[in-house]
């Protein structure tokens, strides 16, 4: 199937939503249902290769390419969209209200993971960027607006660097294709400085969305701001697609320098975001400090480069998508049933739902690093990988392990200690969808955690992908 209808079909949803307002909300879950149908075909498809648009070929046309990384994280963009529509579909902050802004986001997003095109992506970056800063505004107050604003102009400043680099790479090589950029690159056909100068453009320009230190000062007050389906949105589906497009440029327009740079930020934020997220009394602060911190350890395994570092990169992004899905749902729904996520206010909220307590503590626990979880196995494989670098990274990286499931811990206990502010246990039908979606989700993470190499071998595929974008490059080169 041809992945482009990941691109187009939410786009017909949202031009067609434009005229029938009435419908926006019902053509939104159906464009939503329908891409995930897409995105499943287009990941069992069993040829990798390349989709040439408007009837110009690469390196001069529009391409769109499916990899062994896009198998794994389109799927998982397109599901839980999905399921974050599904969600919240029949509460009070209902997506259906920005229908056209979460449809043109699911666009977007997709055009991020499967371009190979640095304007293209570029293109699809600022769609996805003004759909978020809409997303980021929608929350009750007028504190959100604010947040959406602060994240605007961060994330302004973010395009205009990335573009400067795309023009920098542009006038050197000739072509804006990925592929041939970096086969190009790999035969040293790049001055050294140009590619030191444009690497920094970029890492610093998607740093921003990738939440790198310290451009990331837009998080905390975005996700604590915002309304419950724009914070589920933004908090799992963008990473996943953000993070992607930091890691193919910057391994593409590949320099050590900046890399050493990304390495070193990369800590930075791993520690920075688990040692704020420990002081924290609130639950959607922590897990946005805690969200921070996640990418940041994907993001210093970019600096590290290996095949094995980028499988553990995709692996921590995808484990920290799906349990995160969980655990701000989780937190959405805490808020609208006692008005708080505040430590004291939440006691004893998990004992309201046995069920609710246990896909938090799974997803908590995942997350954590804790055996028999998915984020288990990622956190095996970052550590592995990270010897390359010798000692240092690996201690910092479990030093930083110990803190973050220190925290975790401390909010598990507090679900189920005996409340404090109330006698009895609120008695309210938890949301079904929530419910089953949960269940779904912490079975995955649980089904990752403890299924056999065979299962797992999709990321290392997925950490892969670099040698076959060189490839196609090298290809393109010799046919021109």
């Amino acid at each position: 199937m041809n992945p482009v209808m990941l691109i187009a079909v939410p786009l017909i949803a949202a031009f067609i939503s434009s005229l029938f307002a009435k419908r926006s909300s019902l053509l939104l879950l159906f464009a939503a249902f329908v891409n995930s149908v897409i995105a499943i075909a287009v990941s069992l498809s069993a040829i990798n290769g390349s989709y040439s648009m408007g009837g110009w070929s690469p390196p001069y046309g529009i391409e769109l390419v499916v990899t062994d990384m896009t198998r794994v994280l389109v799927p998982a963009v397109n599901i839980l969209a999905f399921f974050a529509i599904v969600v919240y579909w029949r509460r009070q902050d209902s997506p259906g209200k920005y229908s056209i802004v979460y449809t043109i986001s699911l666009a977007a997003l997709n055009g991020i993971l499967l371009t190979n095109d640095l304007f293209n992506l570029f293109v699809f970056l600022e769609i996805a960027g003004v759909s978020a800063y809409l997303l980021a505004s929608t929350g009750k107050t007028g504190s959100s607006k604010v947040a959406a604003f602060k994240y605007l102009m961060i994330g302004s400043v973010g395009s205009i660097l990335y573009l400067l680099g795309v023009v920098l790479v542009y006038a050197t090589t000739g072509t804006l294709n990925i592929s041939e950029i970096a086969a190009r690159i790999s035969l040293g056909q790049i001055n050294g400085d140009v590619l030191l100068l444009s690497s920094l453009l970029f890492m610093i320009g998607l740093g921003v969305e990738a939440k790198l230190l310290p451009l990331n000062g837009w998080v905390p007050d975005v996700f604590t701001k915002s309304s419950g389906p724009a914070t589920l949105v933004l908090a799992s589906i963008y990473p996943l697609a953000m993070i992607s497009a930091f890691i193919r440029v910057l391994l593409a327009v590949r320099d050590e320098r900046t890399m050493g740079a990304v390495l070193v930020l990369g800590v930075a934020t791993v520690i920075g975001g688990e040692v704020v997220a420990f002081g924290q009394k609130r639950l959607r602060r922590t897990l946005a400090y805690s969200s921070i911190a996640q990418s940041g350890l994907a993001i210093l395994l970019v600096g590290v480069g290996t095949a094995g570092a980028i499988a553990a990169s995709v692996m921590i992004i995808v484990n920290n998508a799906l349990a995160k899905f969980v655990l701000f749902s989780v937190d959405g729904l805490a808020i609208e049933k006692i008005g708080s996520d505040d430590i004291e206010k939440i006691t004893g909220f998990g004992r309201t739902s046995q069920v609710t307590g246990l896909v938090f503590t799974v997803s908590a626990l995942s997350i954590a690093g804790m055996p028999l979880f998915m984020g288990f196995r990622a956190k095996l494989l970052v550590i592995s990988s990270s010897f390359d670098t010798g000692l240092l990274i690996p201690v910092i990286i479990l030093l930083a392990a110990a803190i973050e499931a220190t925290y975790y811990f401390r909010w598990i206990f507090s679900l189920y200690k005996p409340p404090f502010s109330r006698v009895e246990p609120l008695k309210e039908r938890l949301p079904l969808e929530l419910l089953t979606i949960g269940i779904i989700l912490a079975a995955v993470l649980v089904f990752l955690g403890t299924s056999s190499g065979e299962t797992l071998a999709i990321f290392d595929r997925a950490g892969n992908f670099m040698e076959e974008i060189i490839f196609m490059g090298k290809t393109l080169i010799g046919g021109m």
